[in-house]
């Protein structure tokens, strides 16, 4: 019984000996590269506007930090490009965006490799302010998605409704004045 347990012992020393080999090899061997992460920062500026500034990591060269703005005032409507900056020694980029409406805005910053092979990205929501050079004027509201689209099709139906008189009163000169007896 004795020769059992020996045998037991030696291998759970062996098993726990192979597991300490795969942690030390673990340990020597260099960490893996993770991959570049950029940061993006907002901040308002004296002239106005909305300063992007993303901070980009683990990159050896300059890159292009491509911004967008995400129209979310528009159902569906994709990403716009607004600027691109190249990265300086510090990893930093920076550029300004001059808002076209007041209201939360989601910026994404892109990370762009010289190959084009686009590295990390990022997301950030704002609540930015239009610089509007006619301050204090009156300002109209823009119609939601909905609104819009019921204005338009007013519209439509009114145009429509007056070429249906318009050729209404065409056939009627063609047919000539009626003869009452």
């Amino acid at each position: 019984m004795a020769r059992t347990t020996g045998r037991g012992v030696r291998r759970v020393g062996a098993a726990f000996g192979g597991a300490l080999i795969l942690v030390a090899v673990a340990f020597a061997l260099p960490a893996a590269a993770s991959g570049p992460s950029v940061a993006l920062r907002a901040s308002t500026p004296s002239g106005g506007g909305v300063a992007l500034t993303a901070q980009v990591a683990s990159v050896d060269a300059p890159v292009t930090v491509d911004y967008y703005v995400h129209l979310e005032e528009f159902s569906g409507a994709p990403l716009l490009l607004i600027g691109s900056s190249t990265t300086n020694a510090a990893g930093v980029a920076t550029d300004v965006y001059q808002p076209t409406w007041s209201g939360p805005q989601n910026f994404v910053a892109t990370v762009v490799a010289p190959s084009g092979t686009v590295l990390a990205t990022t997301s950030l929501t704002v609540q930015a302010a239009k610089t509007d050079p006619f301050a204090g004027s009156v300002q109209s509201l823009r119609p939601d998605g909905l609104i819009g689209r019921w204005v338009v099709v007013a519209l439509l139906a009114l145009l429509l409704a007056m070429w249906i008189t318009l050729l209404a009163v065409i056939v009627r000169v063609q047919q000539g004045p009626r003869v009452v007896r």
